[in-house]
């Protein structure tokens, strides 16, 4: 396999060309150009990096988020299938769970956990989303 660098629009317009059973951007591509695509090996308990089913995220494996959260900084990465809190080395199955193992209750954790984008900049990770599977809770009276 080979490493290419991509911006987060062009890595956004892939994960938006996935079908149901692929799980990688090699998958992605090689159907796009009509190649057989060689299956990434899969390793812990849910392969390489992390994958948001719902919304249609995957971050490679290593990939870094972070926040403040009452005065505190916290960065995890992605890896096993999970993303894991580096300050205590814990792995959980969701960002929610992440965001609660930190001590968050109820929040839109898409909103408060940032990466470094391609340009260096902090970005939320929100903007990875396929925002087509965003469901809008209406607001009652």
């Amino acid at each position: 396999m080979r490493t290419i660098q991509v911006s987060t629009d062009v890595f956004a317009a892939i994960w938006k060309a996935q079908v149901e059973g692929e799980a990688t951007e090699n998958e992605i591509l090689a159907r796009k150009f009509g190649l057989t695509a060689h299956k990434a090996p899969k390793t812990g308990i849910g392969g390489e990096g992390f994958r948001d089913q719902r919304y249609g995220v995957t971050f490679a494996e290593g990939f870094e988020i972070f926040r403040t959260y009452l005065g505190k900084d916290y960065r995890a990465v992605a890896t096993v299938g999970c993303l894991k809190l580096v300050e205590t080395g814990e792995l959980y199955p969701s960002l929610n769970e992440l965001s609660r193992a930190i001590g968050a209750k109820t929040e839109n954790a898409w909103m408060n956990w940032y990466y470094v984008d391609e340009n260096g900049d902090r970005a939320q990770i929100s903007v990875l989303r396929d925002h087509r599977k965003i469901v809008r809770r209406t607001k009652r009276n």
